[in-house]
């Protein structure tokens, strides 16, 4: 019996048209991808721990992959974009880190002294987010933000360049 050739992997193009064929190219493109679609919301510790138990994950637009892999639209799993955020170079974090721009957290918000306390936190333990107090959303830490190199203008709550310019 003649053995059945195998067929090379298709590269399907992702969202933005380009071709993704490694983890990088997934995670920038994820990336990219948050910058035009918002309400985005990275799972819980809790979850992510059970689907890469299940050997599974997630991807920002919900299609499911491997934990280490990324979708036929070319976006990554939520397990690696939030390893790629964990394992940015640390950033002095003997600095201060400023208070957030009154239009993105306003002074008389009643869970203000909470959300300072979280972000204060995980830029403490190197973090690249923390989940919002108040809605359990993933908000990301100035440092994460300021790693980045440059304003995505989707609105961070934490933007340090909105303060540079504000």
């Amino acid at each position: 019996m003649t053995p059945v050739p195998r067929r090379p992997r298709r590269r399907l193009p992702g969202h933005d048209g380009a071709v993704v064929s490694n983890a990088a190219e997934a995670i920038r493109s994820a990336h990219k991808w948050f910058e035009s679609n918002s309400g985005w919301a990275p799972p819980d510790p809790d979850t992510l721990y059970e689907w890469v138990a299940d050997g599974v994950c997630r991807c920002p637009d919900e299609c499911l992959v491997a934990p280490d892999g990324w979708c036929r639209h070319g976006l990554a799993s939520w397990w690696l974009i939030l390893r790629a955020l964990d394992e940015q170079p640390a950033l002095d974090r003997r600095t201060p880190v400023p208070e957030p721009h009154p239009s993105r957290l306003d002074l008389r918000r009643p869970d203000r002294v909470a959300i300072l306390a979280a972000h204060e936190e995980a830029v403490a333990a190197g973090a690249a987010g923390y989940a919002d107090p108040s809605s359990g959303l993933y908000v990301l830490t100035v440092r994460s933000l300021e790693a980045r190199g440059s304003c995505c203008e989707r609105g961070c709550r934490h933007c340090p360049y909105l303060l540079a310019e504000g």
